[in-house]
């Protein structure tokens, strides 16, 4: 366990939208071993969390069965981690979920700042399957690059999307961009949790602020909606499949009017999964909610409020 009078451990887990973080904070909650961690969530959506991992909700803050919590950090950081480094008995080790669209060096400033913190690691996921024409992008590349060089642990997730020969070339590629950080191959986010956590940052020295505080949020537009009535799943399908390019990341609950069940949609790129949960929500039952973010430039979101129209 961790010693109150230590410095808090702090993990950033870092990638672009779509690669696979929401699936490994759940898997390292599942498998916390007796450890007590806090996540800190810096989503466009709500908590993602797994439903049966939940014990009650206080506010913004989810307490796990565990003993772990995930909170939700909003655009407040700072006041978070106050939050959390007040907590009695103190977590053994906090994690970040940054945004798929943030700079994890900008976050890392923070632990450097903070004497009660203590930067761990830096860990960046990276989609298999979409990452080389992500960093061929000219509007996104400069962002999911920098994700990568300044990462301590790069996971090559979602290795089943591809060939064997892909996955040894960016492998290749990923130790070019990052020659002081370790490239992990994996599937469903799955690793170790002492590979997540207890790194004690091995990419370099971490004594000296590794960028200026800046933002490039202004280059993505964000769109939500939320409904009571029931979607057609025919409309719903098609009117997804139309969805092009301009919208990077979409995913929510739905409620279809030919079954009881809700079901969670995930768009990632030109992927387009929906399927039944596993766990029923227990909270605004009924309510389809979806949230999306795309390109500023790109994105229109009266056409999106359009489009989820025509699915009613």
């Amino acid at each position: 366990m961790q010693d109150a009078a230590a410095p808090l451990p702090l993990t950033i887990l870092s990638g672009y939208l779509g690669a696979g973080k929401t699936t490994l904070v759940n898997h390292l909650l599942r498998n916390a071993n007796g450890r007590r961690l806090v996540v800190l969530v810096n989503d466009f959506g709500e908590l993602p969390i797994d439903a049966d991992l939940i014990e009650s909700r206080d506010g913004d803050t989810l307490n796990l069965a565990n003993g772990c919590a995930c909170c939700s950090m909003g655009g407040d950081l700072f006041n978070a981690l106050v939050d959390v480094l007040d907590r009695t008995p103190r977590p053994d080790h906090l994690l970040i979920e940054a945004s798929g669209v943030a700079d994890p060096a900008r976050i890392a400033n923070i632990a450097l700042a903070e004497p009660d913190l203590k930067l761990d690691a830096i860990i960046s996921l990276v989609d298999a399957e979409t990452f080389e024409a992500l960093i061929e992008d000219p509007l996104v590349g400069e962002t999911v690059m920098q994700q990568i060089k300044t990462s301590d642990i790069i996971l090559l997730n979602k290795l089943d999307l591809i060939e064997k020969p892909y996955r040894e070339r960016l492998t290749a590629l990923l130790k070019h961009m990052a020659p002081g950080g370790q490239v992990i191959e994996t599937e469903f986010s799955k690793i170790p949790l002492d590979m997540a956590i207890g790194m004690n940052a091995p990419n370099g020295s971490r004594d000296e602020v590794l960028l200026p505080v800046g933002g490039h949020g202004a280059a993505y537009v964000k769109w939500s909606r939320a409904t009571d009535r029931q979607l057609n799943r025919e409309q719903f399908e098609q009117q997804l499949a139309l969805l092009g390019k301009e919208l990077l990341r979409l995913k929510g609950i739905v409620y279809f009017t030919d079954s009881k069940l809700a079901h969670s949609v995930q768009c990632v790129g030109a992927r387009r999964t929906i399927a039944p949960m596993q766990n029923q929500p227990q909270s605004d039952r009924g309510k389809s909610r979806l949230v999306a973010i795309g390109l500023k430039d790109r994105l229109d979101r009266d056409q999106l409020d359009q489009w989820f129209d025509s699915s009613e």
